[in-house]
């Protein structure tokens, strides 16, 4: 979990050192309330416990785009950031009062006038569960570690009311899971109503401010170029043979993929990938080869690009197995963000027998193109 931490710094830094190149800065804060209730699907936890209504608030960092870059013209103009969310369960020694740093993108879905309707993601890290012990706390049959990941989804309304203001109210789904780092990972889930306020202004001093123009311009039409993505990745995972207190063991992967860029937006492919995961001790009563421990597969893919992300997914299969475990086919939802145009970061959640979590992928990359673009922007 640290090294998404480590990810979630370098785009702030890169983001930062992007957008003061821009022909024009629009960026944005955003303060948002919400009240909700969790979902429930708890063994040891009682209905009473876990079904009270919480309180949570969010602090956000954002960009208000203007089409510069085609992806963001053909996505509406959407606006994007870093996030900080807190929530209060109402059950500190049980569930604890999680932190979430987050990056999210907002994009509209109708737009007219001062009005317009939004969907929202976020992907990042939270921290300070109050995890399962089996002495301390053997309620919490939820959340195995203090830290997990935060996933969210949200519907909202946007009216600006002035130039620089405007307020927003929407729906939320929140999700925290560990990704099988460590049991129990049946993870939590929250949904909730919100009610925000975002005030925008310039970094550079203006005369006065005016909201950031959202004017479509002709596309350059793209080169249609291909490209070689190379991607090595780490990870951990927990089991259940020893319930909340087991071991972690070390997973990694490798993945080499063939794309076609065809759109400003995406790009689809094939790739090679290499497991290897040494939970699978379990399965044995004395030492084996570490082959034995070993995955080789294949998989299609497509990434979906947005401003400086991608979002990656994989159907693959396994041609040869160490072990008959993972069932015949896998699948790999992801996403990747560019630090510079050739090496990203990336995270990812590997799934085995169908769409049963693995564990979570995390990744560096080198991207080598094959053919060099003569107009328009990559990225």
């Amino acid at each position: 979990m640290k090294a998404f931490a480590l990810i979630i710094l370098l785009v702030l830094i890169s983001e930062f050192a992007r957008s003061q190149s821009e022909v024009r800065q629009h960026f944005y804060t955003q303060v948002q309330g919400y009240y909700g209730k969790p979902i429930i699907y708890s063994d040891s936890l009682t209905s009473k416990s876990l079904s009270q209504p919480f309180m949570a608030a969010s602090y956000r960092f954002g960009v208000q785009t203007n089409g510069e870059r085609h992806q963001d013209q053909y996505f509406g103009f959407p606006k994007y950031g870093l996030g900080l969310f807190h929530v209060n369960l109402n059950n500190k020694d049980t569930l604890g009062n999680p932190w979430a740093l987050y990056m999210f993108y907002n994009a509209p879905i109708f737009r007219q006038g001062k009005f317009q309707l939004n969907w929202d993601g976020g992907v990042g890290l939270a921290w300070n569960f109050a995890k399962f012990d089996s002495i301390t706390n053997p309620q919490n049959d939820l959340v195995g570690s203090s830290f997990t990941a935060y996933f969210s989804f949200a519907l909202n309304a946007e009216y600006r009311i002035s130039p620089r203001i405007s307020v927003n109210a929407g729906v939320n789904f929140i999700h925290f899971s560990n990704g099988t780092l460590q049991t129990p990972n049946k993870g939590m889930n929250l949904y909730a109503a919100n009610l925000g306020l975002s005030y925008y202004f310039q970094m550079k001093p203006q005369s006065s401010f005016k909201p950031a123009e959202l004017k479509k311009v002709p596309s350059t039409k793209i080169v249609k170029s291909n490209e070689l993505d190379l991607t090595m990745a780490i990870g951990g995972k927990a089991t259940r043979s020893e319930y909340g207190m087991g071991p972690k063991y070390f997973t990694a992967s490798s993945t080499l993929d063939f794309y076609h860029r065809y759109h400003w937006v995406g790009k689809y492919g094939a790739g090679l990938d290499w497991f290897y995961d040494t939970s699978l001790k379990e399965d044995y009563t004395e030492m084996v080869s570490s082959s034995k421990y070993m995955f080789v597969g294949a998989h299609l893919g497509h990434e979906l690009m947005i401003s400086k992300f991608t979002f990656v997914t994989h159907l693959g299969t396994y041609f040869y197995k160490g072990t008959q475990a993972k069932g015949a086919f896998f699948f790999r939802l992801g996403i990747k963000y560019y630090i510079i145009p050739e090496l990203y970061t990336s995270i990812s959640l590997k799934t085995v027998n169908g769409f049963k979590a693995d564990y979570i992928e995390w990744g560096m990359g080198y991207r080598f193109k094959f053919k060099s673009r003569k107009n328009g922007i990559f990225l």
